[in-house]
C-alpha cells in the first residue's frame, strides 16, 4: 500500500484550518497548543455540579408534540448521574462505560474537531446528505443526532442547515453548553437510544451517531427502529473509532504482554479496556463489524457503504502538511483523555489502581514522545432509506459474542482519503 499516495493531507497547499467549522467560531491554528484551545482550567476543571444545572431555552418542535427533557432542574439530575471512582456518569445505562462530566465532553470536543478537519466536512457522503437536507416547501427538513455527547456535532450541522431542524439525544444532557452555544434551530433531548421512537416515525431526514454503539443493546433491532425514524431517502451515518491501534502500514499493533516482542503500552491499554467490556457483557462495543451486512440485510435500506480512514495519532509523519500535524495532535490528545477515562472501568474490572495509573503514563508518554508511530482507525458506514413501506425484523436477536470476529487485531481495510468518504 502506497502511504503516500493515500495520505488526506499532503495531497496539496494547507487549508484553512477554520474552512470547516462552523460559522462564527475563530479558526485554529496548527500552532495553537491543544492546551490552549481546550484549557483545563476552563472546562475541564471548573465546577461541574455548577454547569450542568444552566438551564437552557425551551426550543419550539414542529417534529413532535413528545416533550423534551431541555433543562437541568435539580429533580432530574439525581435521577440522570451516579459517582463511580470519583467520576461521573450516566445513571441510565450500564453498557455505556464512559464517563458523562465535563472534563469527558471536553474530550469529545477535540474529538469533534479533529474529525471534522480530517474529512474537511462533518459528515460523509455530502452528495447524499445535502440532497436529503435540501429546504423544503412541504416539511422542514430533520436531524437527529443520537449519542450526541458534548453535543457540538449537533450544533455545527444546525448551523450548516439553519432551515433545518436539529435533535441531539443522549442517557444525558451536554453540561459545557450554555443558552448562547445552541442555535434556535437546534435542541437536545435527554433519553435512551435503546427506548421506542414511536413519537418520530417518519420525522427525520438524516440520522447519525459516532462512537456511541457500545451503549446500543441490540444494534441490529435498532437500525429496523431507525428506518422506522427515516423519512424516504433519508441518510442514516454510523460513525465508530476501533480500540486497535494500527502500524504505519496500516497492519493491527499486536497485543502481547510486557517484555513480548512488538509490545506496546498503548495497545496493551486498549486491549485492557476492550476485555474489560466484554467482562461486563457489552459485547455491543462490536457491532461496528456487522454494520454493512446487517444493512444489506435489512429490507428498509439501500446502498450501504462502508470506508475506513486512518489518522495518525501525533505527528510522526514525515513531511505532513500544517493541518496534518493539527489534525494528529488533536486525535493523540483524544487518544491520552479517553484512557484517562477509562480508568473507573479498568478499576471496576479488578485492576489495582497502581497498576492502571502506571499503564496510562506509560502509554500516554509513547504518545507524547512519539515512540510509537501508529493510526486510530475510524469507520464510516451509510445507508439510505428507501422508500417501500416499513418492515419489521422477522427474525430473532443473536449474541455478537459467536467468535466471527471481535475489534482486537481487526484486519486492516484499504484506507480511504477523506475525498473518498464525502464522495460517498
Amino acid at each position: 500500500m502506497d502511504d503516500e499516495m493515500l495520505d488526506p493531507y499532503d495531497s496539496g497547499s494547507d487549508m484553512d484550518l477554520g474552512s470547516s467549522v462552523a460559522d462564527g467560531e475563530r479558526a485554529l491554528h496548527p500552532d495553537d497548543a491543544v492546551s490552549t484551545i481546550y484549557p483545563d482550567d476552563s472546562i475541564s476543571m471548573r465546577d461541574f455540579k455548577a454547569v450542568r444545572r444552566k438551564k437552557r431555552r425551551a426550543a419550539p418542535s414542529m417534529i413532535s408534540e413528545a416533550p423534551s427533557l431541555i433543562s437541568f432542574h435539580s429533580s432530574v439530575d439525581g435521577h440522570l448521574f451516579k459517582t463511580i471512582h470519583g467520576r461521573a456518569f450516566n445513571n441510565q445505562s450500564d453498557l455505556y462505560m464512559l464517563p458523562a462530566d465535563d472534563h469527558e465532553h471536553s474530550r469529545l470536543d477535540i474529538q469533534h474537531r479533529a474529525l471534522a478537519l480530517h474529512l474537511g466536512s462533518l459528515y460523509p457522503s455530502k452528495r447524499l446528505v445535502q440532497a436529503a437536507l435540501k429546504p423544503n416547501s412541504e416539511v422542514i427538513p430533520a436531524v437527529l443526532d443520537v449519542g450526541t455527547g458534548s453535543g457540538r456535532w449537533a450544533i455545527d450541522i444546525a448551523l450548516e442547515f439553519p432551515h433545518a431542524e436539529v435533535i441531539g439525544l443522549d442517557i444525558v444532557p451536554p453540561v459545557l453548553l450554555t443558552d448562547e452555544d445552541v442555535p434556535n434551530n437546534c435542541r437536545f433531548e435527554v433519553d435512551d437510544a435503546n427506548l421506542s421512537f414511536e413519537h418520530y416515525e417518519n420525522a427525520f431526514n438524516v440520522i447519525h451517531l459516532r462512537g456511541a454503539n457500545q451503549g446500543i443493546n441490540d444494534f441490529q433491532s435498532w437500525l429496523y427502529e431507525m428506518a422506522k425514524m427515516l423519512r424516504p431517502n433519508g441518510v442514516i451515518i454510523l460513525v465508530n473509532g476501533y480500540p486497535q491501534m494500527y502500524d504505519p502500514q496500516y497492519q493491527p499493533l499486536p497485543t502481547r504482554q510486557p517484555g513480548q516482542e512488538g509490545f506496546t503500552w498503548l495497545q496493551f491499554v486498549w486491549s485492557s479496556v476492550y476485555k474489560a467490556l466484554h467482562n461486563r457483557g457489552n459485547f455491543a462495543v462490536d457491532s461496528c463489524l456487522y454494520w454493512q451486512g446487517w444493512l444489506e440485510c435489512n429490507p428498509n435500506y439501500t446502498s450501504p457503504q462502508t470506508r475506513s480512514v486512518y489518522v495518525p495519532l501525533g505527528p510522526w509523519k514525515q513531511e505532513m502538511s500544517q493541518r496534518g500535524q493539527f489534525v494528529s495532535a488533536l486525535m493523540r490528545e483524544d487518544c491520552i483523555r479517553i484512557l484517562g477515562n477509562f480508568k473507573p472501568l479498568l478499576l471496576g474490572d479488578g485492576h489495582k489502581e497502581a497498576d492502571v495509573d502506571q499503564w496510562i503514563e506509560n502509554a500516554t508518554k509513547e504518545l507524547q514522545d512519539l515512540s510509537v508511530h501508529c493510526y486510530s482507525r475510524w469507520q464510516y458506514t451509510v445507508a439510505v432509506r428507501n422508500e417501500q413501506p416499513w418492515q419489521e425484523r422477522l427474525e430473532e436477536p443473536q449474541p455478537l459474542d459467536t467468535g466471527a470476529g471481535t475489534l482486537l487485531d481487526a484486519a486492516s481495510d484499504s484506507a480511504s482519503t477523506p475525498d473518498d468518504l464525502t464522495n460517498m
